[in-house]
């Protein structure tokens, strides 16, 4: 008896910290999917690991979609201009515009080489997006929004890097509008 209110205590207890307290304001019409503080908190801490020390990559996947704000600029990365397929068109406010979609490890992690490239050693702030980041980027996905979802901001652009839940790995990377 004491052993089963004891891991019933332990499977509430576990419950409870696997809760989502967060809160983001989404926009109407938007499909956005929490995630518990823990996975959020672990992301976070991922992302400022794979960009403050030496990569470790643990971020990257095969596929990675770089979405059409910052494919734009990296487009004209030499190293990146030379990454064979996945050319992707994205239709924003009716325009057609140019994305891509690595389709190798090794492309993703010159991708992520690119984003660390352009930060630098300049400061960011990792946060939550806004109304404004999660419409533009709702406006530019065909899947619903699942956490973690995070915005990393610098003193020039604004980089909105979604991760898959169930492994952290880097979904989607582009550039946010700015406030």
């Amino acid at each position: 008896m004491k052993t089963t209110l004891l891991l019933m205590f332990l499977a509430i207890a576990s419950l409870a910290t696997a809760q989502q307290t967060h809160t983001v304001e989404v926009p109407k019409g938007v499909t956005y999917n929490y995630c518990d503080d823990a996975t959020l908190e672990k992301s976070k801490e991922l992302i400022t690991k794979e960009l403050t020390e030496t990569p470790t990559y643990e971020m990257c996947g095969r596929i990675t979609f770089v979405g059409p704000v910052l494919w734009t600029r990296f487009q004209k990365v030499k190293s990146l201009s030379k990454i064979s397929g996945g050319n992707v068109t994205n239709i924003v406010d009716g325009k057609q515009l140019p994305g891509k979609m690595t389709q190798r490890l090794d492309d993703s992690k010159l991708v992520w080489d690119a984003l660390r490239a352009e930060i630098g050693k300049d400061k960011f702030e990792l946060r939550l997006a806004n109304q404004k980041e999660l419409a533009y980027y709702w406006s530019v996905i065909s899947f619903d929004i699942d956490e973690p979802l995070i915005i990393v901001e610098t003193k020039a652009h604004n980089y909105i890097l979604n991760l898959s839940p169930k492994d952290l790995k880097l979904v989607w990377l582009d550039e946010a509008p700015r406030k």
